[in-house]
Protein backbone atom coordinates (compact mmCIF):
# COMPACT_ATOMS: atom_id res chain seq x y z
CA UNK A 1 0.00 0.00 0.00
CA UNK A 2 1.37 3.41 -0.99
CA UNK A 3 0.60 6.36 1.30
CA UNK A 4 1.55 10.05 1.31
CA UNK A 5 1.14 10.24 5.07
CA UNK A 6 0.60 7.70 7.79
CA UNK A 7 0.60 6.92 11.49
CA UNK A 8 2.56 4.25 13.30
CA UNK A 9 1.17 2.95 16.61
CA UNK A 10 3.45 0.59 18.50
CA UNK A 11 3.92 -0.51 22.11
CA UNK A 12 6.88 1.20 23.73
CA UNK A 13 8.54 -2.07 24.77
CA UNK A 14 8.32 -3.48 21.25
CA UNK A 15 9.79 -0.55 19.33
CA UNK A 16 13.41 -1.43 18.56
CA UNK A 17 14.69 1.78 16.93
CA UNK A 18 15.51 5.33 17.89
CA UNK A 19 12.52 7.15 16.38
CA UNK A 20 14.17 10.50 15.83
CA UNK A 21 17.32 8.98 14.33
CA UNK A 22 15.28 6.80 11.98
CA UNK A 23 13.17 9.73 10.80
CA UNK A 24 16.28 11.80 10.09
CA UNK A 25 17.99 8.98 8.18
CA UNK A 26 15.23 8.76 5.57
CA UNK A 27 14.94 11.94 3.51
CA UNK A 28 11.65 10.70 2.07
CA UNK A 29 10.10 11.61 5.42
CA UNK A 30 9.51 15.35 5.00
CA UNK A 31 7.73 15.96 8.29
CA UNK A 32 7.55 13.82 11.41
CA UNK A 33 6.20 14.07 14.96
CA UNK A 34 5.83 11.54 17.76
CA UNK A 35 4.83 11.20 21.40
CA UNK A 36 4.80 8.51 24.07
CA UNK A 37 1.34 7.88 25.51
CA UNK A 38 2.11 6.47 28.94
CA UNK A 39 -0.73 7.97 30.96
CA UNK A 40 -3.66 6.24 29.26
CA UNK A 41 -5.60 3.18 30.42
CA UNK A 42 -3.59 1.01 28.03
CA UNK A 43 0.01 -0.11 27.77
CA UNK A 44 2.53 2.67 27.06
CA UNK A 45 2.73 3.14 23.32
CA UNK A 46 4.10 5.52 20.71
CA UNK A 47 2.12 7.48 18.14
CA UNK A 48 4.33 8.47 15.19
CA UNK A 49 3.00 10.84 12.49
CA UNK A 50 4.84 10.73 9.14
CA UNK A 51 4.34 12.93 6.07
CA UNK A 52 6.12 12.00 2.85
CA UNK A 53 4.57 14.21 0.19
CA UNK A 54 4.80 11.37 -2.33
CA UNK A 55 3.47 7.84 -2.20
CA UNK A 56 5.67 5.51 -0.11
CA UNK A 57 5.21 1.75 0.21
CA UNK A 58 4.13 0.85 3.75
CA UNK A 59 6.29 -2.28 3.54
CA UNK A 60 9.34 -0.05 3.35
CA UNK A 61 8.11 2.08 6.26
CA UNK A 62 7.74 -1.06 8.36
CA UNK A 63 11.33 -2.01 7.51
CA UNK A 64 12.66 1.44 8.44
CA UNK A 65 11.13 1.20 11.92
CA UNK A 66 11.83 -2.55 12.28
CA UNK A 67 8.21 -3.38 12.93
CA UNK A 68 8.59 -6.97 11.69
CA UNK A 69 8.16 -9.80 14.17
CA UNK A 70 7.79 -13.58 14.50
CA UNK A 71 4.56 -14.91 15.98
CA UNK A 72 4.17 -17.77 18.47
CA UNK A 73 4.05 -20.26 15.62
CA UNK A 74 7.31 -19.00 14.16
CA UNK A 75 5.74 -17.21 11.20
CA UNK A 76 7.50 -14.02 10.10
CA UNK A 77 5.39 -10.85 9.69
CA UNK A 78 6.43 -7.54 8.09
CA UNK A 79 4.68 -5.43 10.72
CA UNK A 80 2.98 -3.47 7.93
CA UNK A 81 -0.28 -3.58 9.89
CA UNK A 82 1.22 -1.12 12.38
CA UNK A 83 1.50 1.48 9.59
CA UNK A 84 -1.99 2.98 9.38
CA UNK A 85 -3.71 5.16 6.80
CA UNK A 86 -4.91 8.50 8.20
CA UNK A 87 -8.67 8.57 8.81
CA UNK A 88 -8.85 12.36 8.62
CA UNK A 89 -6.60 15.31 7.94
CA UNK A 90 -2.91 15.51 8.79
CA UNK A 91 -3.71 18.14 11.42
CA UNK A 92 -6.34 15.85 12.97
CA UNK A 93 -3.56 13.33 13.62
CA UNK A 94 -1.31 16.03 15.06
CA UNK A 95 -4.05 17.09 17.46
CA UNK A 96 -4.61 13.46 18.45
CA UNK A 97 -0.99 13.23 19.64
CA UNK A 98 -1.94 15.42 22.62
CA UNK A 99 -5.60 14.25 22.69
CA UNK A 100 -6.55 17.72 21.53
CA UNK A 101 -9.48 16.59 19.38
CA UNK A 102 -12.96 17.28 20.73
CA UNK A 103 -13.67 13.55 20.88
CA UNK A 104 -10.57 13.00 23.10
CA UNK A 105 -11.30 15.58 25.81
CA UNK A 106 -12.19 12.86 28.32
CA UNK A 107 -8.73 11.30 27.96
CA UNK A 108 -5.50 12.49 29.53
CA UNK A 109 -4.40 15.75 27.92
CA UNK A 110 -0.72 15.56 27.01
CA UNK A 111 1.41 18.68 26.83
CA UNK A 112 2.61 20.01 23.50
CA UNK A 113 6.10 19.96 25.01
CA UNK A 114 5.95 16.16 25.06
CA UNK A 115 5.71 16.06 21.24
CA UNK A 116 8.99 15.71 19.34
CA UNK A 117 8.81 17.08 15.78
CA UNK A 118 11.00 18.46 12.99
CA UNK A 119 8.59 21.38 12.35
CA UNK A 120 6.74 24.01 14.37
CA UNK A 121 4.11 21.72 15.84
CA UNK A 122 2.04 24.39 17.61
CA UNK A 123 1.99 26.75 14.63
CA UNK A 124 0.65 23.98 12.39
CA UNK A 125 -2.02 23.10 14.95
CA UNK A 126 -3.12 26.71 15.35
CA UNK A 127 -3.19 27.24 11.58
CA UNK A 128 -5.53 24.30 11.16
CA UNK A 129 -8.12 25.99 13.37
CA UNK A 130 -8.73 28.82 10.91
CA UNK A 131 -10.93 26.69 8.63
CA UNK A 132 -14.46 28.08 9.03
CA UNK A 133 -13.40 30.89 11.40
CA UNK A 134 -14.81 33.78 9.36
CA UNK A 135 -14.83 36.10 12.36
CA UNK A 136 -11.04 36.27 12.34
CA UNK A 137 -10.02 35.08 8.85
CA UNK A 138 -11.46 36.00 5.48
CA UNK A 139 -12.45 33.41 2.91
CA UNK A 140 -9.41 34.51 0.87
CA UNK A 141 -7.05 33.86 3.81
CA UNK A 142 -8.57 30.45 4.45
CA UNK A 143 -8.32 29.64 0.75
CA UNK A 144 -4.57 30.32 0.96
CA UNK A 145 -4.38 28.01 3.98
CA UNK A 146 -6.15 25.20 2.10
CA UNK A 147 -3.72 25.65 -0.78
CA UNK A 148 -0.83 25.11 1.66
CA UNK A 149 -2.14 21.71 2.74
CA UNK A 150 -0.76 18.42 1.45
CA UNK A 151 -2.18 17.50 -1.96
CA UNK A 152 -4.14 14.59 -0.50
CA UNK A 153 -6.08 16.97 1.78
CA UNK A 154 -6.73 19.91 -0.53
CA UNK A 155 -9.87 18.67 -2.32
CA UNK A 156 -11.77 17.66 0.81
CA UNK A 157 -10.72 20.78 2.71
CA UNK A 158 -11.68 23.04 -0.20
CA UNK A 159 -15.10 21.39 -0.47
CA UNK A 160 -15.63 21.84 3.27
CA UNK A 161 -14.54 25.48 3.11
CA UNK A 162 -16.91 26.26 0.23
CA UNK A 163 -19.88 24.81 2.10
CA UNK A 164 -19.00 26.67 5.29
CA UNK A 165 -18.60 29.92 3.34
CA UNK A 166 -21.97 29.52 1.58
CA UNK A 167 -23.64 28.87 4.93
CA UNK A 168 -21.93 31.86 6.52
CA UNK A 169 -23.05 34.15 3.67
CA UNK A 170 -26.66 33.08 4.16
CA UNK A 171 -26.42 33.74 7.88
CA UNK A 172 -24.95 37.17 7.18
CA UNK A 173 -28.09 38.24 5.32
CA UNK A 174 -29.91 37.85 8.64
CA UNK A 175 -27.46 40.13 10.41
CA UNK A 176 -29.12 43.34 11.60
CA UNK A 177 -26.16 44.68 13.54
CA UNK A 178 -23.48 45.63 11.04
CA UNK A 179 -21.05 48.49 11.63
CA UNK A 180 -19.66 49.58 8.28
CA UNK A 181 -17.38 52.50 7.54
CA UNK A 182 -17.55 54.03 4.05
CA UNK A 183 -14.74 56.29 2.80
CA UNK A 184 -15.20 58.29 -0.41
CA UNK A 185 -11.97 59.50 -2.05
CA UNK A 186 -12.36 61.98 -4.88
CA UNK A 187 -9.76 63.48 -7.18
CA UNK A 188 -8.65 63.56 -10.77
CA UNK A 189 -6.57 60.74 -12.23
CA UNK A 190 -2.99 60.47 -11.02
CA UNK A 191 -3.47 62.17 -7.65
CA UNK A 192 -2.99 58.91 -5.73
CA UNK A 193 -6.54 57.87 -4.79
CA UNK A 194 -5.88 54.13 -4.96
CA UNK A 195 -2.42 54.54 -3.40
CA UNK A 196 -3.88 56.17 -0.29
CA UNK A 197 -6.86 53.81 -0.18
CA UNK A 198 -4.42 50.89 0.12
CA UNK A 199 -2.29 52.71 2.70
CA UNK A 200 -5.41 53.43 4.77
CA UNK A 201 -6.46 49.76 4.83
CA UNK A 202 -2.91 48.55 5.47
CA UNK A 203 -2.66 50.88 8.46
CA UNK A 204 -5.88 49.40 9.88
CA UNK A 205 -4.60 45.85 9.40
CA UNK A 206 -7.43 44.89 7.03
CA UNK A 207 -6.98 42.38 4.25
CA UNK A 208 -8.77 43.71 1.17
CA UNK A 209 -9.43 43.29 -2.50
CA UNK A 210 -9.59 45.88 -5.26
CA UNK A 211 -12.60 45.82 -7.57
CA UNK A 212 -11.61 44.44 -10.94
CA UNK A 213 -14.08 46.29 -13.15
CA UNK A 214 -17.07 48.61 -13.13
CA UNK A 215 -19.19 45.88 -14.77
CA UNK A 216 -18.81 43.49 -11.82
CA UNK A 217 -17.10 45.26 -8.90
CA UNK A 218 -17.60 42.34 -6.47
CA UNK A 219 -16.33 39.64 -8.83
CA UNK A 220 -13.06 39.12 -6.93
CA UNK A 221 -14.43 39.66 -3.42
CA UNK A 222 -13.64 36.70 -1.15
CA UNK A 223 -14.73 37.75 2.29
CA UNK A 224 -11.95 40.26 2.98
CA UNK A 225 -12.45 42.79 5.76
CA UNK A 226 -12.41 45.62 3.23
CA UNK A 227 -12.86 46.33 -0.45
CA UNK A 228 -11.71 49.19 -2.65
CA UNK A 229 -14.33 50.05 -5.27
CA UNK A 230 -11.78 51.65 -7.54
CA UNK A 231 -12.68 54.37 -10.03
CA UNK A 232 -16.39 53.83 -9.35
CA UNK A 233 -19.15 55.65 -11.21
CA UNK A 234 -22.81 56.01 -10.34
CA UNK A 235 -23.68 53.93 -13.39
CA UNK A 236 -21.93 50.92 -11.80
CA UNK A 237 -24.92 50.30 -9.49
CA UNK A 238 -28.58 51.17 -9.39
CA UNK A 239 -29.13 53.64 -6.57
CA UNK A 240 -31.19 51.16 -4.56
CA UNK A 241 -28.49 48.47 -4.90
CA UNK A 242 -25.76 50.87 -3.81
CA UNK A 243 -27.80 51.92 -0.77
CA UNK A 244 -28.06 48.25 0.28
CA UNK A 245 -24.33 47.68 -0.21
CA UNK A 246 -23.44 50.73 1.88
CA UNK A 247 -26.06 50.10 4.55
CA UNK A 248 -24.35 50.61 7.91
CA UNK A 249 -26.75 48.34 9.78
CA UNK A 250 -27.81 45.34 7.67
CA UNK A 251 -25.89 43.00 5.36
CA UNK A 252 -27.40 42.17 1.99
CA UNK A 253 -26.38 40.16 -1.04
CA UNK A 254 -24.55 41.86 -3.89
CA UNK A 255 -25.17 40.99 -7.52
CA UNK A 256 -22.13 39.38 -9.10
CA UNK A 257 -21.67 37.65 -12.44
CA UNK A 258 -21.22 34.09 -11.19
CA UNK A 259 -23.05 34.20 -7.87
CA UNK A 260 -24.47 36.77 -5.50
CA UNK A 261 -22.11 37.63 -2.65
CA UNK A 262 -22.51 39.15 0.79
CA UNK A 263 -20.04 41.80 1.89
CA UNK A 264 -19.14 41.00 5.48
CA UNK A 265 -16.28 43.45 5.88
CA UNK A 266 -15.83 46.52 8.02
CA UNK A 267 -14.86 49.14 5.46
CA UNK A 268 -15.64 50.07 1.86
CA UNK A 269 -13.38 52.62 0.18
CA UNK A 270 -14.76 54.25 -2.97
CA UNK A 271 -12.42 56.12 -5.28
CA UNK A 272 -13.83 58.29 -8.04
CA UNK A 273 -12.83 61.18 -10.22
CA UNK A 274 -16.44 62.43 -10.07
CA UNK A 275 -17.47 64.29 -6.88
CA UNK A 276 -20.37 62.70 -5.03
CA UNK A 277 -22.58 65.74 -5.54
CA UNK A 278 -22.77 64.88 -9.26
CA UNK A 279 -23.86 61.26 -8.72
CA UNK A 280 -27.38 60.17 -9.69
CA UNK A 281 -28.39 63.62 -10.91
CA UNK A 282 -31.46 62.12 -12.55
CA UNK A 283 -32.80 61.38 -9.04
CA UNK A 284 -32.19 64.87 -7.70
CA UNK A 285 -35.90 65.73 -7.60
CA UNK A 286 -38.01 62.60 -7.83
CA UNK A 287 -35.98 60.53 -5.32
CA UNK A 288 -34.11 63.16 -3.34
CA UNK A 289 -34.66 61.31 -0.05
CA UNK A 290 -32.73 58.35 -1.44
CA UNK A 291 -29.84 60.63 -2.36
CA UNK A 292 -29.78 61.94 1.19
CA UNK A 293 -29.58 58.33 2.41
CA UNK A 294 -26.57 57.84 0.13
CA UNK A 295 -24.87 60.95 1.50
CA UNK A 296 -25.50 59.87 5.09
CA UNK A 297 -23.79 56.53 4.49
CA UNK A 298 -20.44 58.20 3.79
CA UNK A 299 -18.35 58.17 6.98
CA UNK A 300 -15.39 60.12 5.60
CA UNK A 301 -14.93 62.25 2.47
CA UNK A 302 -11.45 62.83 1.07
CA UNK A 303 -10.58 65.37 -1.63
CA UNK A 304 -7.24 64.92 -3.39
CA UNK A 305 -5.25 67.29 -5.55
CA UNK A 306 -1.70 66.96 -6.84
CA UNK A 307 -0.20 68.48 -3.72
CA UNK A 308 -2.82 68.25 -0.95
CA UNK A 309 -5.22 65.80 0.70
CA UNK A 310 -8.21 67.25 2.55
CA UNK A 311 -9.97 64.87 4.94
CA UNK A 312 -13.55 65.55 6.09
CA UNK A 313 -14.18 63.12 8.95
CA UNK A 314 -17.80 64.32 9.36
CA UNK A 315 -18.78 62.73 6.07
CA UNK A 316 -21.23 64.38 3.68
CA UNK A 317 -24.01 66.87 4.21
CA UNK A 318 -27.50 66.66 2.72
CA UNK A 319 -26.37 68.83 -0.19
CA UNK A 320 -23.82 66.21 -1.28
CA UNK A 321 -20.79 68.31 -0.34
CA UNK A 322 -18.24 67.39 2.36
CA UNK A 323 -19.45 68.26 5.86
CA UNK A 324 -17.52 70.05 8.57
CA UNK A 325 -14.00 71.45 8.43
CA UNK A 326 -11.41 69.50 6.50
CA UNK A 327 -7.90 68.79 7.71
CA UNK A 328 -5.24 69.29 5.04
CA UNK A 329 -2.28 66.94 4.56
CA UNK A 330 0.59 66.87 2.10
CA UNK A 331 0.16 64.53 -0.86
CA UNK A 332 3.39 62.52 -1.02
CA UNK A 333 2.42 61.01 -4.37
CA UNK A 334 3.17 64.37 -5.97
CA UNK A 335 6.79 64.11 -4.85
CA UNK A 336 7.05 60.48 -5.93
CA UNK A 337 5.85 61.32 -9.43
CA UNK A 338 8.57 63.91 -9.82
CA UNK A 339 11.43 61.71 -8.63
CA UNK A 340 13.82 60.80 -11.41
CA UNK A 341 13.62 57.09 -12.07
CA UNK A 342 16.03 54.93 -14.05
CA UNK A 343 14.75 54.40 -17.55
CA UNK A 344 15.73 52.02 -20.29
CA UNK A 345 17.39 53.50 -23.34
CA UNK A 346 14.76 52.34 -25.82
CA UNK A 347 16.56 53.93 -28.76
CA UNK A 348 19.56 51.73 -28.05
CA UNK A 349 17.36 48.67 -27.56
CA UNK A 350 15.64 49.02 -30.92
CA UNK A 351 18.98 49.89 -32.46
CA UNK A 352 20.20 46.48 -31.34
CA UNK A 353 17.22 44.41 -32.45
CA UNK A 354 16.44 46.35 -35.64
CA UNK A 355 18.41 47.71 -38.55
CA UNK A 356 18.69 51.49 -38.43
CA UNK A 357 17.10 53.31 -41.33
CA UNK A 358 20.35 55.19 -41.95
CA UNK A 359 22.35 51.95 -41.84
CA UNK A 360 24.39 52.98 -38.79
CA UNK A 361 25.21 50.72 -35.83
CA UNK A 362 24.03 51.35 -32.30
CA UNK A 363 25.99 49.23 -29.78
CA UNK A 364 23.81 48.04 -26.91
CA UNK A 365 24.12 45.64 -24.02
CA UNK A 366 20.68 44.74 -22.64
CA UNK A 367 22.21 43.06 -19.60
CA UNK A 368 24.03 46.21 -18.56
CA UNK A 369 20.86 48.28 -18.99
CA UNK A 370 18.94 45.93 -16.69
CA UNK A 371 21.72 46.07 -14.09
CA UNK A 372 21.35 49.86 -14.02
CA UNK A 373 17.64 49.53 -13.21
CA UNK A 374 18.27 46.98 -10.49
Amino acid sequence: MHLRQCEIVQDADKLKVDIQKTCMEHKTIKKWAYILHDKDDTRPHYHIALYFGVGVDTVNVAKWFELGYKDDEGVEHTGEQFVERLKGRWTDLLMYLTHGNDSQKSKHQYSEDEVVANFDFMTEIESSKILGDFEHYSYAQQLMYVNSLPVAEKTASYSKLRKLWELYCQVLTLNSDRHLQVVFICGRGGTGKTYYAKKLLDSLGYDYCISSSSNDPFQDYMGQKAIILDDLRDRSFDLDDLLKILDNDTSSSVKSRFSNKVFNGEMIVITSSVPLVYWYKEHQYDRFDNLIQLFRRISCYVVMTDEEITVYSDGVGENGHPAGVGVVYKNEVYGLKHEKKAKLDYHSIFGKICTNADGGDCPFDATEQLKILM
